[in-house]
């Protein structure tokens, strides 16, 4: 049941992320600021941030997840 759980918050996070990217890129027209997102060339709206931060978190929890899985704790 875990394992599901884990993908499926792993999963869900991705594409949230990517939906807020898709929504940047479709606003700005600037693939090249997600593909080099390292130098800072960003400049999410509110939602696609708040979507960013929300996909990431969910990225996160699933990866807290699988951790807490691997060591028996759940």
């Amino acid at each position: 049941m875990m394992v599901w759980l884990e993908n499926l918050l792993l999963l869900l996070g991705f594409a949230i992320v990517l939906i807020a990217y898709g929504r940047y890129v479709r606003r700005t027209q600037d693939v090249r600021g997600v593909l080099m997102f390292w130098a800072r060339r960003l400049s999410l709206s509110a939602s696609e941030f708040r979507l960013q931060r929300s996909g990431i978190v969910l990225m996160l929890l699933g990866v807290v997840l699988r951790y807490l899985n691997m060591l028996e704790i759940l």
